[in-house]
């Protein structure tokens, strides 16, 4: 049985472990800034097929308050379940934003699409300043 509890307790795939042992010993200036990056920027430039800026983040707790604090209006929030990595582990990342990191139940950490409407419908039709 597979776990996806979290990336950073599991292996790579043989392929990955092939390609980091061949590029082990090379120094690069930085995340981002390295060679592979400017592949991959070009890669993603050519299938977005539009002039755009492309930034590499080095962490996802860094990229879930970019994209929340930049994609979501003051009122909204983000739905996770109880053991969800951004509601558990990210220290008030999201709530440092102004947002709200709304928990729903889940059985073996996924969420069902049943318990996102009802978290939706409870949020939405508060009738609580009546």
């Amino acid at each position: 049985m597979y776990s996806f509890t979290n990336d950073y307790s599991e292996g790579a795939h043989e392929r990955i472990m092939e390609v980091m042992l061949r590029t082990n010993r090379q120094q690069t200036c930085g995340y981002g800034e390295d060679e592979v990056c400017a592949e991959a920027r070009s890669l993603i430039l050519k299938h977005l097929n539009h002039p755009s800026d492309i930034h590499f983040l080095v962490g996802g707790t860094q990229t879930n308050f970019t994209f929340i604090s930049s994609v979501l209006r003051p009122h909204q929030g983000v739905i996770s379940t109880e053991v969800g990595h951004i509601n558990v582990h990210e220290s008030g990342a999201v709530e440092a934003t102004g947002h709200k990191v709304l928990v729903v139940p889940s059985k073996d950490g996924k969420m069902t699409a049943e318990a996102v409407e009802s978290c939706i419908q409870a949020h939405y039709n508060d009738n609580s300043a009546e």
